[in-house]
């Protein structure tokens, strides 16, 4: 069988499909992933169809028809325009073209993804979505579902049967007024690895070992040379030894840390940089908070937009988080956490409830069951 793969050029978007695909291959599927080829080196090795911008590309369009700023305003409207009527415009014409081509039997979208939706209808084959965080609001979603269903009317097409909703997010995390689909199927949420990273080495501290060791990072999309520096510097009067994983695109040596202490690194596996943290502090993202909760490590969270408010709500409610509002509060929360045994403990019973869910193996024979 094969399987396409699309979303979001964006880590966020894209590495929580990755034990899925996996999974397919080592099932004798072939895979392909449908996004930009900014992103091949993080889905390899499964081929790329090169289509749509980049997200960058796609929030200025935004911005030049609408004014508004897809990276700050969540009402409806602006989401619904990034990805159900701008991503859509500026990729559906390559997407259509590449897919054709794949000739793919299934279709799997990260949530928010609709080039992944318009293949699956110019193919007439079934699609699933797949879940990267909290499930999105209704209001929200019906948004952007009525604004891709334009674009697919435009084009003569309407879209296939959804057979499945795959969820990584527990249950204990979501809206307290969530109710599941009733084709969803919760698979097991694995940290990102990769192995580029096997010849990468836990960060050393000679002379400290004995000390706690924090994990910083504010994600793959926040670059904030100065929030982040305030952060580690709220973190000095706690005799803690940290790791600060940087953006992506930002540079290592720009950080002005004391580095007998304090270890910046570039894009790193998160499974390789949680190995013997003993609390992460994060903006929320989904993946990070996600990854966290798997290894059982608690945080202290500073939501920086979007979904990350809610994500740091969610965490919090089941007590594997506090949650602070200024980068200058971090150092105080890092210490409370670590003298306080109830974080890691709910943390653990997070951990706990993921390990009991399904493999992403166990997924995919789910998933198959139900193709027409």
């Amino acid at each position: 069988m094969r399987i396409l793969f699309s979303g979001t050029p964006a880590f966020g978007h894209l590495l929580p499909m990755l034990p899925l695909a996996r999974a397919a291959r080592r099932a004798g599927h072939d895979t392909a992933f449908l996004t930009h080829p900014s992103m091949a080196r993080a889905v390899a090795p499964a081929p790329v169809l090169p289509a749509g911008p980049t997200v960058d590309a796609v929030l200025a369009e935004v911005v030049r028809r609408t004014g508004a700023d897809a990276t700050t305003d969540m009402t409806p409207a602006t989401p619904a325009e990034f990805f159900g009527r701008a991503r859509v415009d500026l990729g559906a014409d390559e997407a259509l073209a590449v897919t054709a081509a794949f000739g793919p039997d299934l279709v799997i979208v990260e949530t928010a993804d609709y080039l992944g939706r318009l293949a699956a209808a110019a193919n007439g084959v079934p699609w699933v979505s797949h879940g990267v965080g909290i499930a999105l609001d209704h209001v929200l979603a019906r948004a952007m579902d009525e604004a891709a269903a334009g674009r697919f009317a435009a084009r003569g097409l309407r879209a296939t049967e959804r057979i499945a909703s795959i969820d990584p997010w527990p249950d204990s995390l979501q809206r307290d007024d969530w109710k599941p689909s009733p084709d969803r199927i919760v698979i097991r949420p694995e940290p990102y690895d990769s192995d580029d990273a096997a010849s990468w080495s836990t960060p050393r501290f000679p002379g400290r070992e004995d000390r706690p060791r924090v994990l910083v990072t504010l994600g793959t999309i926040v670059d904030d040379d100065e929030v982040l520096a305030t952060i580690v510097a709220s973190l000095e009067p706690h005799d803690v030894n940290v790791v600060v994983a940087v953006n992506p695109a930002a540079d290592v040596e720009t950080l002005r840390v004391d580095r007998t202490r304090v270890r910046p690194v570039g894009f790193v596996p998160m499974r390789r940089l949680l190995d013997g943290v003993d609390v992460v502090v994060s903006a929320g993202g989904a993946g990070t908070v996600l990854s966290a909760l798997r290894t059982a490590v608690p945080m202290v969270l500073l939501p920086m937009g979007l979904d990350k408010p809610l994500n740091a709500e969610r965490v919090a409610n089941v007590g594997a988080a506090v949650v602070v509002h200024r980068p200058e509060e971090i150092g105080d929360a890092v210490a409370g956490v670590l003298g306080d045994p109830s974080f890691r403990t709910a943390a653990a019973a997070m951990a706990r409830q993921m390990t009991d869910t399904q493999s992403a193996a166990e997924v995919l024979r789910q998933v198959l069951v139900r193709m027409p």
